[in-house]
Parts: structure tokens; sequence; C-alpha cells
């Protein structure tokens, strides 16, 4: 099945610091200065037209592809072309009633639920969320230690609709931080690298301890000291970036950014259009790191080549 991943827009209807609004290599405290964008309606139905694809997955790094302002055209062009469409959301717009009428298969991906959700949602009516998902055929559900003891809330919750336990994002080995978007350090939470977990399956998980509660701890404040003033940069739009020559082996997925960019792979599009935004510097990547090795890679190709545009 042909598939293109596209980015619509930028805008976004809740605040998450586990994401790209509110996390990156040098930014922890607070939301991204994001301005909000949509991708051109227009020119990404010639370029469909081009391509073809018989599958769309919507997905946005920065916003909720449900606040498109474009959606609901889309939505009528994909049902004149009969192109599936696979919508990633938060789960917490209002705007799922617009396109109730089309045939969108919504992936709700969530990091808490009903005991959890005051920690990783402190600013967030999470009722929403609980109320949309009526429009929900799967939940992705994020996790980490402190919200498995929500694993049979979601469980039971969710009998008619399929639910998939992933990884929650980290951004030290095995930490992430629940950051307000003023700026403000609520707690931390942890992966399960300390537990002997092969396989993120309902049976494997619930066998864990579940009787972990977010704190801020001493590991997270001797990481979060080193982000107190964020770096004011370039956007990668308009960087000069030496040439490097870094062999990255990523999936091929036709990709589309918010500004209408094409990238060759999801997470070269993810990297470059966190680097849209000016809070980072090429000189603070540490090339000895694989990762940032990696990301100084694809800065590189984007900023020595032609740029392809839908």
């Amino acid at each position: 099945m042909k598939q293109i991943f596209v980015d619509p827009t930028s805008k976004n209807c809740m605040f998450s610091s586990l994401e790209p609004q509110g996390s990156f290599l040098f930014h922890r405290f607070g939301k991204r200065e994001i301005p909000q964008e949509h991708l051109d309606i227009s020119k990404l139905k010639l370029f469909l037209d081009s391509q073809k694809p018989e599958q769309l997955i919507l997905e946005s790094v920065f916003g909720d592809p449900l606040e498109y302002k474009h959606i609901v055209e889309l939505a009528d062009y994909c049902k004149d072309k009969s192109i599936q469409i696979i919508c990633i959301t938060n789960g917490f717009s209002d705007n799922f009633i617009n396109v109730k009428e089309y045939n969108f298969y919504f992936i709700f991906k969530i990091y808490a639920f009903t005991e959890t959700h005051k920690y990783f949602y402190p600013e967030e009516n999470f009722n929403k969320l609980i109320d949309n998902l009526v429009y929900c055929n799967k939940i992705q559900y994020n996790i980490y230690r402190e919200n498995l003891k929500d694993l049979e809330n979601v469980n039971n919750f969710s009998k008619k609709l399929e639910v998939e336990f992933v990884r929650g994002p980290l951004v030290h080995l095995n930490i992430n931080h629940i950051i307000s978007s003023k700026g403000k350090w609520i707690c931390d939470v942890y992966g399960l690298h300390d537990f002997d977990v092969n396989d993120y399956n309902y049976e494997s998980l619930l066998e864990l301890p579940n009787n972990f509660t977010p704190q801020q701890t001493m590991e997270g404040y001797h990481l979060l000291k080193n982000y107190v003033k964020p770096p004011f940069g370039t956007s990668i739009e308009n960087a000069v970036i030496y040439k490097a020559n870094v062999e990255n082996n990523l999936a091929k997925q036709k990709s589309i950014s918010y500004k209408g960019h094409i990238f060759d792979s999801v997470e070269e599009r993810n990297i470059i259009t966190n680097t849209y935004i000016p809070d980072w510097e090429i000189s603070l990547l540490n090339t000895d790191d694989n990762y940032q090795k990696s990301i100084v890679g694809m800065l590189s190709k984007f900023s020595n080549s032609k740029k392809q545009s839908i």
C-alpha cells in the first residue's frame, strides 16, 4: 500500500512537555515559541494527485492534525479519491465533530488515564479526552513507570478498541520531565529500564509494580539545571551548516512537513521540523554522541540541499 505521511499544521489544542512542543535538544522549560502555520491545501492536493497514494497518515510534530484549518477540505478530497486517512491525535480537539461523517481511522496517542492524568496533563481538562474516545479506533498508550497503575483502567475502558502499549519518549536514558507551558517544573517520570521487560504487552506490564507516584527527583534537578537558559539560534531554513558525511539508515517513508518540505523518512522530517524553531545551535551538538551525530548529518543534508517542496 502506498502511504504518505503528512504533518498538516503546527497548531495544537493542548500542551505536553513530553512532546516536541515542549522538549528538544536544548529546550526543556515551557512551550517553545512555535508560530501557528498550516500546510497549503492547494499545493498538497496537487502533490497527492501526482503521487496517487492509497493511504494518508496525518501526524503532527508540534500540533494536532484536527487543528488543521483545511481538515474538512482534505477529508473531502480523500473521500473523492478513495484515499484512507489515518489520523494520530492527542484526543483533546473540539473538531472531531467536523469530520465525524468521514471514514477517519483515529489513533489516540495518550500518556495517562483516569488515575494518573493529573500528573501527566496538569493543564488540560481530561474529561474532554474521555468524551472524545467515542471517535477513537485505537489507543496508543505511552508507558512510564508512573502510569502503570492505569493499565487496567485503560484496558477495561477500551474493551471495544485496539490498545497498543509503547515506550513513552525519554530525554536522558530513562527519564523525562513534566513541565508546565509556563516553564514550571512539576515532576519527573521514568521509563522501564530498571525492569526486565522485553515485550510491552498487557500481561507482561501488569506483572510490574505500579505504586510509583510522579515527583521531583535529584536526578531530574541535576539534568534540568543545564536548561535554565534556552539558547537562541537560527531556524534551519536560514542556517548555514558545514557539509557532514554522516550515513543515516532511515526507513524510507515519503513524508511532508507543515511548511511543505518533502522528506524520504518520517524521522528526518521530525528532526528538521524541530529545527524550524530557532532555539538550537549546531555548535552545541556533540558529534561524539551517535544520536546527535546523526542529527548533524540530517541538518547538513537539508541545509545544503535544494529543499524540495510540494
